[in-house]
């Protein structure tokens, strides 16, 4: 059976196309979907990473070299099976929480 994007996964993906100041290319992104919804829909919801570090409020620090930020405030719905997904990793915990806690806070989801 082929890969299929779980939480927490670390993906290589297509974000092109974009507009305006979103992420574009192929990059990496962190996987915020469970495995059942990304393999019944072909869609999963991500967060794309990025090694431009500059201290914005959204990024959250990703360990491993290169160092990498996710930015919560950029979250995409994407065909992940279109995009050609690819596993590259996985988040710690800590790191998934911290994520969903700045999409919380910008979304004012308690």
């Amino acid at each position: 059976m082929s890969y299929i994007p779980e939480v927490g996964d670390i993906i290589w993906l297509e974000f092109d196309p974009q507009a305006g100041h979103e992420q574009a290319g192929h990059r990496p992104a962190v996987v915020l979907t469970p495995k059942a919804y990304n393999q019944a829909t072909g869609l999963l919801i991500c967060c794309p990473l990025t090694t431009k570090i500059k201290g914005y409020p959204f990024e959250v620090t990703i360990e491993g070299t290169p160092q990498n930020v996710a930015l919560s405030d950029q979250v995409k719905s994407l065909d992940w099976k279109a995009r050609k997904a690819k596993h590259k990793g996985n988040v710690s915990q800590a790191e998934l929480e911290t994520i969903k806690q700045k999409i919380g806070l910008l979304l004012a989801i308690s």
